[in-house]
């Protein structure tokens, strides 16, 4: 009979390097749409989304991967404070992009929504393939 395997905590420098991969990939991938829909403004619209989203997510990973040793209250209040401040972010962005024609409302949108289902869907394969103990994120 196989031994079954230790558990072990989320590896985040993983979940780090697996999002840049994706956030590298939506950029090429957004600028590239996004210029052939609607011109330089996609271009800048589709790198400016992946970059959002990239700041997003990789904040996230990042403040758990800081919060693990303090444990899973340590971890869900960095997780809370940073979405707090990025959201705030966010919104300033949104806001000072409303009247700008240099870039494309709707690539930026569509590419910020690609990058978000992306990205927790990545998140969330790597959750359900890691073993974890109770208490060991």
């Amino acid at each position: 009979m196989a031994k079954a395997a230790q558990p072990r905590g989320m590896d985040y420098v993983r979940v780090l390097r697996l999002l840049g991969i994706f956030v590298a990939a939506l950029a090429v991938g957004a600028a590239v749409v996004g210029y052939l829909v609607s011109g330089r403004p996609g271009l800048i619209g589709g790198l400016l989304g992946a970059g959002i989203v990239g700041l997003f997510f990789g904040t996230s990973a990042l403040m758990m991967h800081l919060g693990r040793k303090g444990g899973p209250d340590a971890q869900a209040r960095n997780l809370l404070v940073s979405w707090f401040i990025k959201l705030i972010v966010l919104l300033g962005l949104l806001l000072v992009l409303n009247g700008a024609t240099f870039v494309s409302r709707v690539v930026l949108g569509v590419t910020i929504l690609v990058g978000v289902v992306g990205s927790l869907a990545l998140e969330t394969r790597l959750v359900l393939a890691a073993r974890i103990a109770p208490g060991d994120l």
